[in-house]
């Protein structure tokens, strides 16, 4: 069967700028479902959603749209696709110290958001006979300029691209990092479930001290930190038990980014 290029739902995604040209970008709102759904595709790729998990909404608010909604898009390509690739989160584990992998149950501090996660992955799981060309991505956090407001580094780069100075809380802490890049380059050849992360835990603060070094700016002009802002955190020092990236790649796949936008 001769498949249409790829289709990526969710254009505004930080993933999105970092698929082929070739593949088709469709908004995640309003699709025309009629028009798009009379062709066949190789991959499907969904997106939407990834940039809401810092809001402070309800449960019922993640699961419109992280289970039903992607449900239905995914009803409406299953049969015309050869893959459909989902992105779910490496927080279902966000209680466990050390590496994990698929292998180990969902273990987490509940929020609205991971719970809407962890029920869209059980269902499409407890139904592989309906969806067995849907594949789960569960990427760490990844970070570029395109990372929306609201988010830590949503504010760093604003700070660095607009030369403006924040305040922030602490961070000082650390966290399994990786890049959109490295996540869509896996994504691309994944042929099964997967966690993606750097395979290590990094310091939030030296991976933040470290980008300003490269682009030979002195932080302090920057950034203050706020001790009454502190970022507070439950989770484990977990990490991806494959390792993915390298720091330095990492380092630069963001300076790239920076010096491109």
């Amino acid at each position: 069967m001769v498949y249409n290029p790829s289709l990526i739902i969710g254009d505004t995604s930080q993933l999105s700028y970092y698929f082929p040209d070739t593949f088709e970008k469709i908004s995640s709102r309003n699709i025309e479902f009629e028009n798009i759904c009379s062709r066949q595709y190789d991959k499907v790729f969904i997106l939407f959603a990834e940039q809401r998990t810092f809001l402070n909404e309800s449960e019922d608010f993640f699961i419109k749209t992280n289970v039903d909604y992607t449900i239905e898009v995914i009803n409406k390509f299953k049969d015309i696709s050869n893959k459909i690739i989902i992105y779910s989160t490496s927080e279902l584990w966000n209680k466990y110290d050390g590496c994990i992998s698929l292998k180990d149950k969902y273990n987490y501090n509940y929020s609205p958001y991971i719970k809407s996660k962890e029920i869209l992955c059980n269902y499409i799981n407890n139904n592989r006979t309906i969806y067995p060309n849907v594949i789960i991505i569960y990427p760490f956090n990844f970070n570029s300029v395109y990372r929306k407001e609201g988010f830590l580094f949503g504010k760093i780069f604003d700070s660095i691209l607009n030369n403006r100075k924040i305040s922030i809380g602490n961070i000082n802490f650390n966290r399994d990092l990786t890049h959109p890049k490295n996540i869509v380059d896996i994504s691309l050849k994944a042929d099964e479930d997967c966690i993606i992360g750097s395979g290590e835990l990094i310091n939030v603060q030296k991976f933040i001290e470290d980008i300003f070094t490269k682009l030979n700016k002195n932080i302090i002009d920057y950034i203050e930190y706020d001790d009454s802002n502190n970022l507070k955190t439950k989770r484990g020092g977990y990490y991806c038990c494959n390792k993915t990236i390298n720091y330095n790649d990492l380092i630069n796949l963001t300076i790239k980014d920076i010096y491109e936008y």
